[in-house]
């Protein structure tokens, strides 16, 4: 019975406790408000108040009764007056302002402060970096007269050497990755969240540098040659060799797909044609021609030092290409040369499957998918992995879906990596059989 009073008693306490303080903050909130329309009040009165527009006529009233100066003098000195009042109360009047520039100087100070501090304190900068090399390849005959290339590359478009992708805090993602990927050799990268997978595309992509490697990309002339779109790269057109080695270098030929894409800002033709012929011009109805160059890009440097790339789809090939990718019903509503905010007016899924109809326009030799098609049903995910499969494309993807597995011919599992045991690889490559791989004891 005391035990119950007294917990009881204790529950009480807490809550008047806990109310008190409530008032007390409460309290200190309504003293500050108060404090401060009082300043506020204050300072009106002076600055806009009858006492401010009387002062100067009160100063030279003696004068005027005097018969010293004359009534226009009055006026003079109010105007006077005012104009310095003006001039002095600028800072009053621009405090707000000068308050919020001032506090964004001080967080614009911190960050450089804290960039500075993680530049001089990075561990990556003690790290290789990963080697991408871009082989360019006019024909197979430079490859047999070639004995330090075989012949068998040619078939290839992609091999990654003993790829270590590391954090930039340095922590270790994925080890010793060895790997080759040929025409048609589709591959589907699978893993827990945190493995390292976005991070590996990412590298095949040449957006993650942290680690050390190399990826060599094996670039073949088709119907049309590739397009250089790096700016230092200068490959000439008419005595270009039949193989061109360039060190981390993009190729136009092998397009990434982030799992949210990116929308330009511009028409509907722009989204469609983007990236591939962004500098390329848009026929009016007046016989003009308009640019549809977007802004962003139109200063890069060495824009023209490219390689012939694919023809601009027609009109026709765009309402097609909208239809394959079950967009079609966009045209109802909007027209290829309507400007929206269209990352606000398409769903993820609706820019996911705009993003494949640039994939199935731009035709590249290799693709690299990440998540590409999460936001999509099964059905819709299914069609555009047809779709892409029978332009001929090799894809590197990664999802989650067991409905990929019939679209890849190969598997790379990838598990967390564990530091306690840096003997054993946490990836291994077999076909998309579930039991055509090691099991992990991570995954």
């Amino acid at each position: 019975m005391d035990s119950y009073v007294y917990g009881k008693m204790l529950n009480q306490l807490l809550s008047i406790m806990v109310k008190k303080a409530k008032c007390n903050f409460f309290c200190s909130a309504y003293e500050n408000l108060t404090q401060l329309l009082m300043a506020s009040r204050n300072l009106e009165f002076f600055t806009s108040g009858y006492i401010i527009q009387v002062l100067p006529a009160a100063v030279v009233a003696p004068m005027y009764f005097s018969g010293k100066i004359g009534f226009g003098v009055i006026n003079q000195s109010r105007s006077a007056f005012n104009h310095i009042l003006a001039d002095f109360s600028l800072v009053v009047y621009q405090f707000q302002s000068i308050s919020a520039f001032s506090a964004v100087i001080n967080r614009l100070g911190e960050f450089d402060d804290v960039l500075d501090r993680s530049i001089s304190n990075s561990p990556s900068d003690t790290l290789e970096d990963i080697q991408i090399i871009y082989k360019y390849f006019r024909s197979s005959s430079a490859l047999e007269s070639n004995g330090s290339t075989p012949l068998e590359k040619y078939a290839t478009l992609l091999e990654i050497e003993d790829l270590t992708l590391k954090t930039p805090s340095a922590s270790t993602l994925v080890r010793d990755l060895s790997l080759m990927i040929k025409e048609k050799d589709n591959l589907l990268v699978i893993g827990p969240s945190g493995s390292g997978k976005t991070s590996l595309l990412r590298a095949l992509a040449g957006l993650w540098k942290t680690g050390t490697g190399k990826i060599t990309y094996y670039v073949k002339g088709g119907e049309y040659p590739e397009q250089f779109i790096c700016s230092d790269v200068n490959a000439p057109v008419n005595n270009a060799p039949d193989t061109y080695e360039a060190d981390g270098k993009s190729v136009s030929r092998i397009f990434f797909l982030p799992q949210r894409p990116y929308m330009v800002l511009g028409t509907l033709r722009q989204q469609l044609l983007y990236p591939t012929w962004t500098d390329d011009v848009v026929p009016m109805s007046d016989g003009t021609k308009e640019t549809n160059e977007l802004p962003f890009l139109t200063n890069l440097p060495n824009s023209d030092n490219t390689i012939d790339k694919p023809m601009k789809p027609t009109t026709d090939e765009l309402i097609k290409v909208l239809e394959d990718v079950r967009l079609g019903y966009l045209l109802a509503r909007f027209s290829l040369d309507s400007t929206l905010e269209w990352s606000s007016v398409l769903s993820l899924g609706e820019q996911q499957r705009l993003a494949f109809a640039r994939l199935l326009l731009s035709k590249p030799q290799l693709a690299l998918l990440d998540e590409a098609t999460s936001a999509l049903d099964e059905a819709n995910e299914v069609h555009l992995y047809q779709k892409i499969a029978a332009a001929n494309m090799t894809y590197v993807s990664v999802g989650h879906r067991s409905s990929l597995y019939d679209y890849h011919n190969r598997i790379l599992r990838i598990s967390t990596y564990d530091d306690s045991n840096i003997e054993q690889l946490n990836w291994c490559i077999g076909d998309t059989r579930p039991d055509s791989c090691l099991k992990f004891t991570n995954l």
